[in-house]
């Protein structure tokens, strides 16, 4: 199976790989900083995860239960247990399934089977239905399949290419494969927060000649896919050198929300701009949910050609 995820087990514990700036003689790949990370992490529960320690996002269908969710522990290269993090109230619950507990409330935790002392996070075989306001979420075996249409007891995890979004057949915890044949393998970097779905910022302008722009609040990150795409209009005053539509860049320095510094490509150096509006234009961060790969290509080698990074979607709680 290769080395497993790791399975992050609380803020503190497993809380991802070391980033470059806590290894004794860092070699850093090109494009990446001493804060990032590479490898692949699950995890135990959802409310763990954060934008600079996310986990693994994995859509499962559990008991007939689908949702996005999360990894409790990878029971092979493509099975995991897993939860669609549905909610199950306390009194609903049904003997002989296995449950995660998601809120304690009044609920008697250890007479529905669960250990003493149980807390949020534990997981448990029910032996009755229950009573109180606690609530539970459906847990089983878990097959990555590929398909967004997952049937009871399977899942998927996708990831973006480069060439667009591809479904995983299994994953290390430094590669992702996907469905051709022969599978292509992929280098996976550790995440970045994203957006889940595409953004079109609103009202963008630039405001240089070294590739800033600024626009209306909206979520931004560096590393994020930006997709620029149209034409200029009879009284657009900015430019971009070197534009064709669409064209595919990167955001390599924002303040968050208002400004942005694009490069035509992960890591590189900024674009050169003309100062003015972008009418005719349309802004789009891509929403692939992970959006920063940081290794440049020729950093990964198989014997067979270079590998390619994958960027795999995460949870951020």
């Amino acid at each position: 199976m290769g080395r497993p995820l790791k399975i992050k087990k609380s803020t503190t514990i497993d809380i991802g790989f070391n980033d470059f700036g806590n290894v004794e003689v860092p070699v850093i790949p090109n494009g990446m900083t001493t804060t990032e990370f590479l490898g692949v992490v699950g995890g135990a529960n959802a409310s763990i995860a954060t934008s600079d320690y996310p986990v693994v996002d994995i859509y499962a269908n559990v008991n007939g239960q689908a949702g996005n969710g999360y990894i409790i522990r990878q029971k092979g290269s493509s099975k995991y247990l897993a939860t669609p993090n549905n909610t199950v109230a306390a009194g609903s619950l049904t003997a002989g399934f296995t449950y995660v507990i998601k809120a304690l409330g009044n609920t008697n935790w250890q007479a529905v089977g669960a250990a003493p002392n149980a807390t949020v996070g534990d997981v448990f075989v029910c032996t009755a239905a229950g009573s109180g306001s606690g609530s539970a979420s459906d847990v089983g075996q878990v097959q990555l399949v590929n398909s967004g249409s997952p049937q009871a007891g399977q899942a998927y995890i996708q990831f973006n290419t480069g060439a667009g979004n591809s479904y995983a057949s299994k994953m290390t915890n430094k590669y992702v494969w996907d469905y051709s044949t022969p599978a292509n393998r992929y280098a996976a970097d550790f995440f970045v927060d994203g957006p889940v779905n595409n953004i079109v910022l609103a009202n963008v302008n630039i405001a240089n000649t070294a590739g800033q722009f600024t626009a209306t609040s909206a979520a931004l990150a560096v590393g994020q896919a930006l997709i620029v795409s149209g034409t200029a209009a009879a009284n657009t005053t900015g430019t971009i050198s070197g534009y064709s539509n669409p064209t595919t860049y990167y955001i390599i320095a924002t303040n968050g929300s208002t400004t942005f510094t694009l490069s035509a490509s992960e890591g590189s150096a900024n674009i050169t701009t003309g100062v003015g509006n972008t009418v005719g234009y349309t802004f789009t961060v891509e929403g692939t949910s992970t959006v920063k790969s940081g290794a440049d290509i020729a950093t990964w080698t198989n014997g067979t050609g270079n590998l390619s990074l994958g960027l795999v979607q995460n949870y951020t709680s």
